[in-house]
């Protein structure tokens, strides 16, 4: 019988020598999945969502340990084992947004700060996303549901959980340190997400989300009731949602004019009161922010009075703490740290090609094969010449080729993306069906097609002057991957098109103002989800948080708000499918409509991540997640000093 790593490593390399005939050089989902911990999945779900098991690839790849979906297949660290600090590369050093866990949407800074705050509830897997598998964080137990379908929540948080507490903690917030969380830290955090009065409340992300409760109530410091303005299918997903993280009201700047007046990370605005943005970052989670140096590092330390989910004899964290490396940029850095055992877990950077080599020549190292759910995207301001012509949106889906992000970025292991990331399997149109699509097709006639149709559109749309495409600067194969993007639109719909980077903070703020000359299109990474209404509400919603588009589409809104109130899980998820349909223009049926719908190609979705990482055997519990905002796992995992394999690394 063929050895399995063997095979799969001889399969890769097959592959990648057409890819480098591609010129694919990247930093591709390698680094992503790093940050993210991804791996592999098993498990069965309910009446609620999916049934997933593992792919054979999975299977063959870690024969030594195989951890399932629901993440809890882990083991307590015997006595002596605890202590430490993980060592990887990723992207949590990136942060390109707010420090304010309410304002922030870009995965590195969340994935931060998930280490740092609690929530009242958490996902054991993102993918299942059924009630079974949310459990409980700072929250007691699961909610009592009143009402079929619910309309109330009646939530019981667990006691003695104290916010974090340390010498400068203490000094900048003497009354905060080691604070109880109660019910008022709760509603404080839910409540100012929906505050219209806040100069803030543009960039609270999730206000949709809080925008379903009618009345939150404090029944004591324990309990809390909600009810909501009707019944709302993703309610509890909202709960343990990733950036559902409470703060206490010390750390939110309340001066000069009112709640919120200032975002956290106006450096500017505090200097005088001696607390930098990130001396607020204070929670009640497993581990306390340590050190971030943009680009360079990002470390996290031990919290001793974290609350342990209940089990405080296990005495978790079991690590000291870990660090993030941001700076390994080629393959041959990647594997020389991670043989030096400088990093206990790595990703790629160029090609997965060392991964393999490497488990070839150790098999009883852990490699995780894994599919992001975070994407590259372009948004169109819909209300900026040209992009309010359908034909001229409809021509660029049908003109740009996919399948070259997908083989050049992605070395070919890419996957092309609808308007649901298809790592969330449940909730995704299959990736078979949407190769069919136009605008997805990637060869023979059907794809000449699309290319003709395209420019006929184009052409009678009068053939308008484009305006620049704005690009994201990170991950570097972004701007890299440009002139491939603006020559395959010169090719195929005749016209030339520039492109100009720029750091995503400013991608962010440009997408909030409604100006023609900031981003009317843009090109970059967008945030993997979990429930469906995280993928399409905020987004696509008429007036929600995200509709930087600036659409209205009372046909769509319908079928957005039907599927917060479908609380059968089949009949939501053909929901689901009918509005990702529809956002391509097509009907329930996959028939191109004619006229095409207002909503109709606002956003150009394009390809997700996919790939390995690799970590040795010592490192234990590690657990697979599709993007950031898992860091709390990071409370499970131990070192295994007894393995043979511990042996050599630098302390």
């Amino acid at each position: 019988m063929m050895d399995s790593s063997s095979y799969w490593s001889r399969f890769w390399r097959r592959r990648l020598s057409r890819r480098r005939l591609l010129g694919g050089a990247a930093l591709t989902g390698g680094g992503l999945a790093a940050a993210a911990v991804v791996g592999c999945s098993s498990d069965s779900g309910n009446g609620n969502g999916p049934k997933t098991t593992p792919t054979d690839v999975e299977r063959l790849i870690d024969g030594r340990r195989v951890f399932g979906a629901n993440n809890t297949l882990t083991k307590p660290a015997p006595a002596g084992m605890d202590g430490g600090t993980l060592r990887f590369s990723g992207f949590d050093p990136v942060v390109l947004d707010r420090y304010d866990p309410h304002q922030t949407q870009f995965g590195p800074m969340y994935a931060n700060q998930s280490a740092v705050f609690s929530k009242l509830y958490m996902y054991k897997s993102h993918a299942e996303p059924t009630w079974e598998n949310i459990i409980p964080d700072v929250a007691a137990k699961a909610p009592e549901m009143i009402g079929d379908p619910p309309d109330e929540y009646v939530i019981q948080l667990r006691r003695g959980v104290k916010f974090q507490n340390s010498e400068n903690i203490r000094k900048n917030f003497p009354d905060l340190a080691g604070r109880e969380l109660t019910a008022d830290d709760v509603i404080f955090s839910f409540e100012r997400q929906v505050n219209r009065d806040s100069p803030q409340y543009p960039y609270y992300y999730r206000s949709s989300q809080y925008g379903t409760i009618e009345s939150i109530k404090k029944v004591d410091d324990y309990t809390i009731r909600i009810k909501t303005k009707g019944p709302v299918a993703p309610f509890y997903h909202f709960l343990a949602d990733t950036n559902a993280m409470i703060v206490p009201k010390e750390i939110v700047d309340m001066e000069p004019g009112g709640p919120d007046d200032l975002p956290w990370d106006s450096v500017d605005s505090y200097r005088g009161r001696g607390v930098e943005p990130s001396q607020r970052m204070i929670g009640s989670g497993p581990f306390m922010w340590g050190n971030l140096v943009w680009g360079i590092e990002f470390t996290a330390t031990r919290n001793p009075e974290w609350f342990g989910w209940d089990e405080p004899e296990l005495k978790r964290p079991y690590l000291d703490g870990y660090q993030v490396s941001g700076q390994v940029v080629d393959d041959s850095t990647a594997e020389s740290l991670f043989r030096e055992k400088k990093l206990d877990s790595a990703g790629f950077v160029d090609n997965p090609g060392w991964i393999f080599s490497i488990k070839d020549e150790m098999p009883e190292l852990s490699v995780f094969m894994g599919h992001t759910s975070g994407w590259v995207n372009s948004r169109l301001k819909l209300y900026c010449p040209p992009f309010n012509d359908w034909r001229v949106r409809k021509a660029l889906h049908l003109a740009v080729d996919r399948q070259q992000v997908v083989d050049i970025i992605g070395s070919g292991e890419w996957k092309l993306q609808g308007p649901v990331g298809g790592a969330i399997t449940y909730w995704a149109l299959p990736e078979d069906e949407l190769k069919t699509f136009p605008g997805y097709r990637s060869s023979g006639a059907e794809r000449e097609q699309d290319i003709q149709e395209a420019r006929q559109l184009y052409e009678a749309a009068g053939s308008p002057e484009l305006p620049d495409i704005w690009n994201a600067d990170v991950p570097g194969y972004i701007p890299r991957f440009m002139s491939t993007y603006r020559e395959t639109i010169r090719k195929n719909l005749g016209v030339e098109v520039k492109t100009t980077t720029h750091p995503y903070a400013r991608i962010a703020e440009g997408l909030i103002k409604e100006l023609c000359d900031q981003i009317p299109m843009g090109w970059g990474f967008d945030n993997g989800w979990i429930d469906l209404d995280d993928w399409v509400y905020p987004y696509f919603r008429t007036d929600a948080p995200k509709n930087s588009f600036k659409l209205t589409d009372p046909a769509l809104d319908v079928l957005l708000d039907a599927q917060r109130v479908e609380f059968d899980a089949d009949k939501r998820k053909a929901l689901g499918h009918e509005i990702q349909l529809y956002l391509l223009g097509m009907d329930k049926t996959g028939k191109v409509m004619d006229p095409v719908p207002p909503g109709a190609h606002v956003r150009l979705d394009y390809a997700s991540p996919a790939g390995p990482t690799v970590a040795w055997p010592y490192v234990m519990n590690r657990v697979s997640y599709p993007w950031f905002g898992n860091s709390f796992w990071s409370a499970n995992i131990w070192f295994d000093k007894n393995d043979s394999s511990y042996q050599g690394r630098p302390a």
